[in-house]
């Protein structure tokens, strides 16, 4: 009777439904591998650029590696804590592929608990360290010292909640706190991504010159970690199992991942892989030797 009245039966809704979650499927595997190339070039230029084995080290701990004089007690606690929240954040964001396995983590549950227990202890001390520097040195701006002291406690109360959790056996508790950690390490590198991506694709509108803060450069104190928070809840609550996305809107929300992906990409790309990138310039400089 449905199928004489023109209206779609179970099974023809379902069949409808099977090319558009195929193709949700490709694009979520598209972000997951892109992120990983992504992070592990993020990786590899911390690795480098702090430990000097690039041309140019980072500015913010330069008189340490450099073994130039520290005149006052607030240098030394900003080099140092500086360089501990570099060396906490190349561990940040290389294992976490470990963490998420769920093969590794029914298989292998030692592998998965040492894991983890280095990762939350990496991103509380990435944490300390940051707010180190910040108390004592400031970031480039007031703006934003206040928005990456913020960004800094989410990420240490994150890898506290998910360490607690997972002492007290709480593990639902746990994987969502874990989650939160794991979007807050991703800011520093989104950080970069969307600078360029924005500064490529729109010209740099609402960028300032010089020490003058224009609308986005205000905007990007925040859009660099509070929408990742958002997403880690989507994936804390398993909305992205069960979307309630009508059938008219499944194809422009998944268009709009595709265009989200390319952009995405771009970008990994662009500040990765090309002399003119910020990860590229150092990347690229040790490949040739």
């Amino acid at each position: 009777m449905n199928a004489g009245n023109g209206v779609p039966t179970g099974r023809a809704r379902a069949r409808e439904a099977i090319p558009a979650a195929r193709a949700l499927r490709r694009v979520g595997r598209f972000f997951h591998f892109a992120a990983l190339a992504g992070l592990a070039a993020f990786g590899a230029y911390i690795v480098a650029r702090a430990s000097g084995a690039t041309s140019r080290n980072f500015d913010q701990w330069h008189l340490l590696v450099a073994g130039l004089p520290m005149p006052t007690a607030a240098d030394w606690i900003a080099n140092l804590g500086i360089g501990m929240h570099f060396a906490m954040g190349a561990i940040l964001v290389l294992p976490w592929p470990i963490l998420f396995s769920a093969t590794i983590r029914a298989r292998h549950r030692a592998v998965h608990r040492w894991t983890g227990r280095v990762y939350v202890g990496a991103g509380f001390l990435a944490g300390v360290g940051g707010m180190s520097f910040i108390l004592a040195h400031g970031a480039y701006a007031p703006p934003a010292s206040v928005a990456f002291a913020i960004w800094g406690a989410l990420l240490m109360l994150s890898a506290v909640m998910a360490y607690l959790h997972a002492r007290g056996r709480r593990f639902q508790q746990h994987r969502a706190w874990a989650i939160r950690l794991f979007a807050m390490v991703l800011g520093s590198w989104l950080f970069d991504l969307e600078i360029r991506a924005w500064n490529d694709l729109t010209g740099g509108i609402g960028v300032g010159e010089g020490n003058t803060f224009g609308p986005f450069d205000h905007a990007i104190l925040y859009l660099f970690f509070v929408p990742n928070l958002l997403v880690a809840e989507f994936f804390i609550r398993d909305w992205h199992r069960h979307p309630a996305l009508s059938r008219t809107l499944k194809w422009p929300a998944l268009a709009a991942l595709v265009a989200a992906g390319s952009v995405f990409a771009y970008a990994i790309l662009a500040v990765s892989a090309t002399q003119g990138g910020k990860y590229g310039r150092h990347l690229l400089q040790l490949v040739s030797g």
